[in-house]
């Protein structure tokens, strides 16, 4: 180990002991300090960045929870360095820490939990450039894993999230939620579960039934046509978001907003008609994945 690295590890070891047992003014400096040693040799950083794992079992020994929370936040950037090849140790330092009883340590982890996020979005979506261009075989692996892991992650939400969820919240969405371990967790789910990554592993999990598959290539070509028409800026991809995570039965008119450019009657309902169309075949995040056409047919 060159001398640099190893003045990078002592120092953030410092650091982040600074950030366990310090007052409140010397880590918040702890903090600052972190970052500036980021953006300044930001490679001697993440060559030290596994110091960090050392103190992911030192949590339980912090004695204070403003110490705790510290410590969660200034973890941020090491999640960064480390998410890609230490993802199951923070996974689980993540799945333990978001369900403390203090409010402010569970929302410190949920931020800085960001980067696991981060970390398999990116692997299974890697950045081509340019278009078309194929995936070294290492691409490849690191998809399969990730894969894996984001499988693995959001099933072991949902299980924790039967655990805590008490039946006795009547919030609509989670935002109104009372602040709760359940509540963290569903933030923690809803986050994994609105990508693109996501809607590919429910894709994944179950064939297609090929008369579904059919109308929906059929309903697809017809709103790429419409969207051609109407001249507006939204796509397809547009159009399947706003289905996939729609809330209620009114989102279908924020569907027909997008083409509507103040037709008639006629043209009206040609977008009603096609919009409805896609609202029952596309896949929808409350339906687990499901269309309302596949829902139906189960029955």
């Amino acid at each position: 180990m060159s001398q640099k690295n190893q003045k990078m590890e002592n120092e953030l070891r410092r650091l982040l002991s600074v950030l366990m047992t310090g007052s409140r003014e010397e880590f918040k400096k702890a903090k600052k300090e972190i970052e500036t040693l980021w953006h300044r040799e930001t490679e001697a950083f993440k060559a030290g960045a596994h110091v960090a794992l050392e103190f992911l079992q030192k949590f339980d020994r912090i004695g204070l929870v403003v110490n705790k929370a510290a410590l969660v936040s200034g973890l941020s950037l090491f999640f960064l360095a480390l998410a890609d090849d230490h993802f199951e140790k923070l996974k689980n330092f993540t799945l333990k820490v978001i369900r403390h009883p203090n409010g402010h340590v569970r929302e410190a982890m949920r931020k800085t939990a960001e980067w696991l996020y981060v970390s398999l979005t990116a692997r299974m979506d890697p950045f081509m450039y340019s278009k078309g261009k194929k995936l070294t075989d290492k691409q490849r692996d690191e998809q399969i894993k990730a894969h894996k892991q984001y499988e693995h992650y959001i099933k072991d939400i949902e299980a924790l999230i039967d655990q805590y969820d008490t039946g006795d919240e009547n919030a609509e969405y989670v935002d109104e939620m009372k602040p709760s371990v359940n509540k963290s967790l569903q933030q923690l789910w809803g986050r994994l579960t609105e990508s693109h990554s996501y809607q590919k592993l429910l894709r994944a999990a179950r064939p297609i039934p090929s008369e579904t598959f059919l109308k929906r290539k059929q309903i697809e070509e017809e709103l790429v046509r419409l969207l051609r028409e109407s001249g507006n800026t939204f796509s397809l991809q547009d159009v399947k978001d706003a289905i996939f995570h729609e809330k209620d039965s009114d989102d279908l008119m924020k569907v027909v907003a997008m083409f509507d450019r103040g037709g008639d009657a006629s043209e009206l309902d040609i977008i009603l008609e096609l919009a409805t169309d896609a609202w029952n075949y596309f896949p929808h995040k409350i339906l687990n994945g499901f269309s309302p056409a596949e829902k139906l047919s189960d029955y």
